[in-house]
């Protein structure tokens, strides 16, 4: 049976339903993704109340999310508030009348647990050992240092977009007054904190202002993919993107390529605490994260259930594995031809001249090469280059993501038109290509020897000479079909490697 968990993330700046649908053979995946504005913390700063008109429009929300719940049958739901209500005096009775209204059993979370929450999202999805991880909302900014993939420090900012653009008045045009003096409020804060200053490490950031940075620096550079996750930049570009937005009032900015219009009073303070943090961390690159406190409370549930550690051994690997069991690949033949692909790439490595990162491409494409059959067998290699090309696969650059689609799109040989297409081309350079095509042909070997998906072929021993590559087939069968399989790929490794096949 599947079993449906919808997540509720009530921030103080907005509210986000996703549900992910948990099968019975242990494969997960995002079905369901809503978000609305609700500004619960604004008309905060002077009270420190949750104001009524802001309560209500969080319930209407909620209200809906509940209806949609309904509608799909979700088995469990997991919804958290946090720092908006988490602050509020009034918070408690906001929870009251959410359960009364809706029923979501809404809690309410510490900073510390919601920085714990997002850290748990970000490390199981973007492929870092030691970095600063921010979280962004609208009323607190939660940041954790992270050395060899755990967290050592935590500690969560009293302040957000909404509340900050509110305590400096900053929603329209800016002045250089105003904007140095939220940029000492900020500092000041920060410089508490020891442990933050010179740490010369990446900055993973997660959150709407995080993401609109991310899709304000692609429009301003063309960038061929609309994919958030994991997308990477320096400081440079992020220091020149927050001088322009800062110049700009707030027609000007919802006007803004890649910035969302009901994001734009609030981006000044948003993106003036990233570029405080930036700068007193000495940041050596900027990494977005599209996945945070709502993928967080679902690992969080998934892998206590599996009864697997909350930290991921290997996010590539998993997330491979997920979606070749999402897709209902034939897991055996998959693992035995990847097992295949492996040992040939080791023993002819003195002429594939490949990296043990290649080797890691080579693996993914092994398991996914047949997942395009669940759309169609005829021409299946095209249907798997498009489902890796945009598959749920954590710990690949976007170049990487595009070049493993390429190795199973031509897993039963090269063709032209995925050099044509505009996107793979946008990404991959000649040498990109050249690997592309050498790693195919490796996937498209190992494919050839179990063509029967019996494992016939249970090993193989390959080695090679001055003008020859060998391989000797470990087997108790005549593989018939399997030789002839293989036959038709000698032209394409003579081609490619420049050496005879042969075969025993």
């Amino acid at each position: 049976m599947t079993e449906r968990v919808a997540i509720i993330d009530l921030g103080s700046n907005s509210a986000r339903l996703i549900v992910m649908h948990i099968y019975h053979n242990g494969a997960y995946n995002l079905v369901y993704n809503q978000k609305e504005s609700v500004r619960l913390s604004e008309g905060m700063a002077e009270t420190g109340l949750l104001t009524r008109d802001s309560m209500w429009r969080a319930i209407s929300t909620l209200k809906i999310f509940a209806h949609m719940c309904e509608l799909v049958k979700v088995d469990k739901i997991l919804a958290v508030a946090t720092a908006a209500v988490r602050i509020a005096k009034n918070g408690s009775e906001f929870i009251d009348l959410v359960n009364q209204h809706t029923g979501i059993p809404l809690q309410v979370i510490s900073g510390e647990a919601e920085a714990h929450l997002g850290f748990t999202g970000i490390i199981n999805t973007i492929d870092v050992d030691s970095a600063l991880l921010f979280d962004l909302g609208g009323g607190s900014t939660e940041i954790t240092l992270v050395k060899d993939r755990q967290p050592v420090e935590v500690f969560s900012l009293p302040f957000g977009a909404v509340n900050l653009t509110e305590k400096f008045n900053c929603q329209d045009k800016v002045s250089e007054l105003q904007l140095a003096a939220m940029r000492g409020h900020i500092v000041t804060r920060l410089e508490r904190l020891p442990w933050l200053k010179r740490l010369g490490l990446p900055i993973v950031g997660v959150g709407g202002t995080a993401r609109n940075i991310a899709k304000m620096d692609q429009k301003r550079k063309n960038y061929p993919f609309p994919k958030v996750h994991n997308y990477r930049f320096g400081p440079m570009a992020f220091d020149e993107l927050w001088r322009t937005i800062t110049k700009t009032n707030l027609t000007q900015r919802r006007k803004y390529p890649g910035l969302s219009s009901e994001r734009a009073d609030i981006i000044i303070a948003g993106t003036t605490i990233v570029k405080s943090l930036i700068d007193l961390s000495q940041a050596t690159n900027i990494i977005i994260s599209g996945c945070g406190v709502r993928e967080g409370m679902f690992l969080d549930y998934y892998l206590s259930k599996q009864q697997q550690h909350e930290i991921i051994p290997d996010i590539l690997m998993h997330s491979t594995h997920n979606m070749l069991l999402f897709y209902k690949g034939n897991e055996e033949h998959a693992y035995h031809v990847a097992k295949l692909a492996e040992t040939m790439f080791d023993s002819w490595q003195p002429t594939l001249r490949l990296g043990s990162r290649d080797k890691k491409l080579l693996r993914v494409a092994a398991l996914l090469h047949d997942i395009g059959i669940t759309i169609n067998y005829y021409d299946h290699a095209r249907h798997s280059a498009y489902l890796a090309e945009n598959a749920r696969l954590f710990g690949l650059t976007h170049r990487e993501q595009m070049l493993v689609a390429v190795v199973v799109g031509w897993h039963n040989g090269p063709s032209a038109k995925y050099v044509r297409n505009k996107l793979y081309s946008e990404f991959l350079d000649q040498n990109d290509w050249q690997t592309a095509r050498k790693l195919a042909l490796i996937v498209a070997l190992a494919e050839s020897l179990d063509s029967t998906q019996l494992g016939l072929v249970h090993d193989v021993i390959p080695s090679l000479s001055y003008s020859q590559a060998h391989l000797r087939l470990l087997t108790a069968d005549p593989v018939t079909i399997e030789r002839q399989a293989i036959d038709q790929h000698r032209k394409w490794f003579k081609k490619e490697l420049g050496l005879e096949l042969t075969i025993s």
